[in-house]
């Protein structure tokens, strides 16, 4: 017996709240006959009580993500340390690439681990068990779509298990498994945990909440659409197309006009090719239409309306208009622009006092001209550098860069590894000089990071730090490989990723050499090729799907993983064949032992944040239930404990240096508290809510199917003991009043039975 921990309604007593034999809710495992050979806890995921290991590892700190991973280098300050090791966890503070260790020489925070925290689960006595068809089936439909299987696509499978396939390829055509692929790409292409403090180098601005997230999502949305149409995937390493939202493509464009070299100078670009830029701020002419404002053949162009400067803020300032224009007592007029009309916040400026003192003027900002679309308006952008004579794409155009499907930038863009979230994720500096970056890009394009023993030398050693030079030194080997490829960066980009300038720069091309491949650089667009065609790249981006799907690294000498792999490759890098073959594996499925499973077991992890969350909205009709796109509105009448919750869950994270995914498997305590409380609050939403109700206690048979088929996932074959359990639970939390002991109404039993429901290891686990 067990007892239901969650904030229950008011006047319930918690020892009514018990699930009887809750191990029989749901299951993991089916023996030959399927009967239920699990006895996993009703309400965590085989909790083997251990702390998760990765639901504090914060990869953008550097904090603990649950190894040991020792340091290979020193804390003084003189003595660089060896990438290939125990590397610096946080930040660019120290010359070496990072790979996954806890370096204090100028990074955020402690060891980032060597495994990423994968823990992985073996059946009792290391023997070999199959999943059922039924679970195996959930399993996939869950990864994919967050969605419960049918009975008729069980049985389809139970009749001819390649009959997955088929099924597989139906799934990926739904909406849902687009979201779940884009916060898988999101995350695998290093995007994802980009902050908006990040980019501060880069912009010398922060980015409000909505344009964060479209700067997150940008990659995974390009990865997206360059599947859609049919391109090699391989192509995410060289294209020069991005999907970009309208605000993205002014974020593009500003930053390109505001140039900082590697001395930390800012160039405002835009006054050396329109010297007399000037824009007005004005109240008294009333509001006018933004179409005009940006019309360069209207008497309106440049004139913006502020409502909120037609009275004097200060005696000592001007008020209604005021002229922006690069002038003594002003900032940057492209500054000034960006924020008091695209960002709608305000900069001051001074003026001189009559008796020639200078006085702060701070007038109070308008409401941003972007409006909500602009932040959804994706479309494919391609970007190109200006050819002789012409000029870039001018960012403060906003109806021109709305309709624009093509970007001139100075900075060149190319692939995942260019994008202002990767970049900012991955910033640099004088000491660093990108090797971080660059290790960084391996890890994403091959899965592999420099770590001393690859033995493949560059053409040229011209880029090599002298300070390395000596290849008796413990620091030579990896440097050796870092620098000359660190220098595609370097050529390319200043410290804060902008056009670089220094001669001595861009005269040094980079070289390629790495995993027995050494070529000869002359751009940052050849480093994207050497990617896209590098032996490795089938098999880390393999890897890395089988990782997710799986939750621990798959064995790349397992005859199964190799077949996939080289059928992903013989289909030209299409990612459906990629994913129609992981998915219909044993690899994944667990219907056959492989190589892989006889080695490290089967794993059977929580339902991280992202397959929760998905499986949450997309079971019950709850489109966003977690909040976690700013974008997309949250449910109404939810309680806000649903998104409180839901940020702090773990989730699929990056770090520093570690070459595989962070991984949470395990629950813990927290995971638990935090789960009751979510499902309480859904309770609350569905359960007798008037006209948003999808349970009624008066008809409790109703709601408990759908529990079971619906919220669960479990089908047909297997329902009958869940049903009974929930049916018995609502029977007996349901009573009049005893005595002192007020009653308890059918909907608060109804409600307790849901959160019975929500707590099995079918929605809280994958592959349960």
């Amino acid at each position: 017996m067990q007892r239901l921990r969650w904030a229950r309604p008011a006047g319930l007593p918690l020892a009514l709240l018990l699930s009887a034999c809750a191990g029989a809710l749901d299951i993991g495992q089916q023996n030959e006959s399927g009967q239920d050979a699990s006895t996993s806890d009703a309400a965590t995921a085989n909790d083997a009580g251990q702390q998760d290991a990765g639901q504090a590892a914060d990869a953008g700190t550097g904090t603990d993500a649950g190894n040991t991973g020792t340091d290979a280098g020193s804390s003084d300050a003189g003595q660089d340390t060896d990438s290939g090791t125990s590397a610096d966890a946080g930040g660019a503070g120290s010359d070496d690439a990072g790979t996954a260790g806890g370096d204090q020489d100028g990074g955020a925070g402690d060891d980032a681990g060597t495994d990423g925290g994968v823990i992985t689960a073996q059946n009792d006595g290391g023997v070999f068990v199959p999943l059922s068809v039924s679970v195996s089936v959930a399993k996939v439909k869950q990864l994919l779509t967050g969605l419960p299987p049918t009975n008729e696509e069980v049985a389809a499978v139970a009749a001819n298990p390649s009959a997955l396939k088929d099924l597989v390829v139906q799934w990926t055509a739904l909406p849902q498994y687009t979201g779940k692929m884009l916060a898988f790409f999101s995350t695998a292409f290093q995007q994802s945990q980009a902050a908006q403090g990040d980019f501060a180098d880069a912009a010398q601005e922060l980015p409000e909440t909505a344009l964060l997230q479209d700067l997150r999502e940008s990659f995974a949305r390009t990865a997206l659409q360059l599947i859609s149409e049919g391109r090699p995937f391989t192509e995410t390493m060289t294209t020069r197309r991005f999907m970009l939202t309208s605000r993205l493509k002014t974020y593009y464009a500003y930053v390109d006009e505001r140039a900082v070299n590697d001395n930390g100078s800012t160039s405002d670009t835009l006054l050396k090719t329109n010297p007399t830029f000037q824009f007005t701020q004005q109240s008294s002419m009333g509001p006018i239409p933004p179409e005009q404002s940006f019309d360069p053949a209207s008497p309106n162009f440049m004139v913006f309306y502020n409502k909120n400067i037609k009275g004097s803020y200060d005696a000592n300032c001007p008020f209604d208009p005021i002229v922006y224009k690069q002038q003594a007592g002003f900032s940057s007029v492209m500054e000034s622009f960006y924020q008091n009309v695209f960002i709608g916040s305000s900069i001051g400026f001074n003026v001189t006092l009559s008796d020639g003192t200078q006085h702060g003027c701070n007038p109070p900002a308008a409401p941003s001209i972007f409006v909500a679309s602009d932040y959804t308006d994706w479309t494919m952008v391609n970007t190109r550098q200006p050819g002789s004579g012409e000029t870039i794409t001018p960012f403060y155009m906003l109806p021109a860069l709305r309709a624009a499907t093509e970007l001139v930038l100075n900075i060149p863009r190319v692939g995942f590894f260019t994008t202002p979230a990767f970049l900012a994720t991955w910033n640099t500096n004088n000491s660093n000089q990108a090797r971080v970056t660059l290790n960084q890009t391996l890890i994403v394009a091959l899965g592999k990071s420099i770590d001393g023993t690859d033995k493949t030398q560059p053409q040229s050693l011209a880029a090599l730090d002298q300070a390395h030079a000596d290849p008796s030194t413990a620091c030579f080997s990896c440097h050796i490989q870092l620098d000359p490829m660190r220098q595609f960066f370097r050529q390319t980009y200043s410290y804060a990723f902008h056009e670089q300038t220094a001669a001595a720069q861009t005269s040094l091309p980079g070289q390629f050499a790495f995993q027995g491949v050494s070529v000869a650089g002359s751009n940052i667009f050849d480093l994207g090729t050497q990617l896209s065609g590098h032996p490795r790249f089938a098999a880390a981006w393999s890897q890395k799907l089988c990782t997710w799907a799986t939750s621990a690294p798959c064995n790349e000498d397992d005859p199964e993983f190799m077949r996939i792999v080289a059928a992903f490759k013989s289909s030209n890098y299409q990612w459906p064949v990629l994913v129609k073959e992981l998915f219909s594996s044993p690899l994944v499925t667990y219907q056959a032992n492989t190589a892989t499973v006889a080695a490290n077991g089967e794993t059977f992890p929580l339902a991280r944040r992202d397959h929760l969350c998905a499986a949450i909205s997309n079971r019950l009709g709850l489109p966003n239930a977690c909040g976690l796109d700013v974008n997309t509105p949250y449910p109404s009448g939810l309680s806000g404990t649903v998104r409180t919750v839901a940020n702090a869950l773990p989730s699929d994270q990056f770090s520093r240096g570690v070459e595989g995914a962070i991984l949470a498997n395990d629950p813990s305590m927290v995971f638990r508290t935090g789960m009751e409380s979510l499902c309480g609050a859904l309770a609350d939403k569905l359960v007798d809510n008037g006209s948003a109700s999808r349970y009624k206690s008066t008809d409790p048979t109703t709601a408990i199917a759908d529990m079971v088929h619906t919220l669960m996932g479990i089908t047909g074959d297997r329902d009958a003991p869940r049903i009974a359990i929930l049916t018995d639970h609502f029977t007996h939390a349901k009573r009049p009043a005893q005595g002192s002991a007020p009653a308890i109404s059918a909907t608060d039993a109804l409600k307790s039975t849901f959160v019975l429901a929500c707590l099995s290891p079918s929605v809280v686990g994958v592959g349960q």
